[in-house]
C-alpha cells in the first residue's frame, strides 16, 4: 500500500498526527537521511508521538516508514521516468512516438491524482451535490471545458445545475445561493483572479464548497466543506499546454459524477429514459 493511501486510510489521526504526515510527505526521500530525533525536532513532536503515527498508520516503527517513503518515491519516478509532464514531446517528433509519451503522461497524472484524491472526501462531495437544491460550478479559462461538461452531464439526471462564463454572472449566482445550494469550485493552482472574492461570498452565504486543486491549492484556501485534490507536477508556466491538469480534473469531476449517479441510481437512470424522446438523435433516413 503507497504511503499516501495508508495516511488517507488511518482512522482519527490527531491535529499533531496530521502535521507529521503533512511533514513526511514533504521531506520525501529526504527522510533516509535523518534520524527519528531529528524528525521529531523538526516536526516539534515527541519521539513517543512519531512511533504513535507510525502504528496508527500501519507501520511498526520510524525504519519502516522510511522504507514505505523510499517505495512511494521510486513507484513516483518510476511513473515519470519517461515523461516530461511540460513537455511530454519535442520538435519535429513523430508520431510514433508522441502517442506512446501521451499514454506514459496519462498514466502518471492519473496515478499521481489517485494517490491523493481521498475517496471519503468524494463520497462526502457526492452527498453534498446529491442534496443540494441548486449545484453552482465556478471555473474560468481551460477548466471551463470539463466543467461545462458535469454541468451538462448533471442536467441529463435531473439536477439543477450551472456553470456561468462570465465572471459578472458567477458574483451574482453566488451572492444569491444559500446554504440549501452546493457549489463547485475548480482552481487548478488556486491563484486564479477573483477566486478568493468568489469564495468568500460563498463562505458569506453559508453555501457549501466542494474546491477542486492541488494539496498547494488547498493550503492557499483552508476552511471549506470538501477538497477533492489533484495532482500537481505541471508547471504553471513553462509548459506546452495544460495536459496533466486537465486530465486531473477531467477525472476527478468524471468520480464524482459516477458517484453521485450511482447514490441515486434509479432516479438518475428514469431521469434520462424519461427525457430520450426529447434529447435522442434523429434515426438515419432508409435508403429508398
Amino acid at each position: 500500500m503507497m504511503l499516501e493511501h495508508r495516511i488517507r486510510k488511518a482512522r482519527n489521526l490527531t491535529p499533531v498526527e496530521q502535521q507529521m504526515a503533512q511533514a513526511v510527505l514533504a521531506m520525501g526521500d529526504r527522510l533516509q537521511s535523518v534520524s527519528i530525533k531529528e524528525f521529531a525536532r523538526a516536526a516539534n513532536v515527541s519521539i513517543a508521538s512519531v512511533h504513535r503515527f507510525c502504528k496508527k498508520i500501519g507501520l511498526e516503527g520510524f525504519k519502516e516508514l522510511k522504507v514505505e517513503v523510499a517505495r512511494s518515491v521510486a513507484a513516483r519516478e518510476a511513473d515519470a521516468s519517461d515523461v516530461d509532464f511540460n513537455f511530454p514531446f519535442g520538435p519535429g517528433e513523430r508520431p510514433e512516438r508522441i502517442v506512446p509519451q501521451m499514454r506514459s503522461l496519462y498514466t502518471a497524472t492519473m496515478r499521481d491524482t489517485c494517490d491523493v484524491l481521498d475517496v471519503s472526501e468524494l463520497r462526502r462531495a457526492a452527498e453534498l451535490l446529491g442534496a443540494a437544491a441548486r449545484i453552482g460550478i465556478y471555473t474560468q479559462s481551460h477548466n471551463l471545458y470539463p466543467a461545462r461538461m458535469f454541468c451538462d452531464r448533471l442536467l441529463s439526471i435531473g439536477r439543477e445545475a450551472f456553470c456561468p462564463e462570465s465572471i459578472e454572472e458567477q458574483f451574482r449566482h453566488a451572492l444569491a445561493s444559500d446554504e440549501h445550494d452546493a457549489a463547485v469550485v475548480i482552481s487548478y493552482s488556486g491563484l486564479s483572479p477573483d477566486l478568493e472574492s468568489r469564495l468568500s461570498i460563498l463562505a458569506k452565504q453559508q453555501t457549501p464548497v466542494v474546491y477542486i486543486g492541488t494539496p498547494a491549492a488547498k493550503r492557499r484556501h483552508p476552511g471549506f466543506a470538501v477538497y477533492l485534490l489533484v495532482g500537481d507536477r505541471e508547471n504553471l508556466q513553462e509548459r506546452i499546454t495544460q495536459f496533466a491538469s486537465h486530465i486531473s480534473v477531467q477525472f476527478v469531476l468524471d468520480a464524482l459524477f459516477s458517484c453521485i449517479f450511482a447514490a441515486h441510481y434509479d432516479e438518475s437512470a428514469d431521469f434520462l429514459k424519461r427525457s430520450l424522446p426529447y434529447t435522442h438523435l434523429p434515426r438515419p433516413l432508409l435508403a429508398p
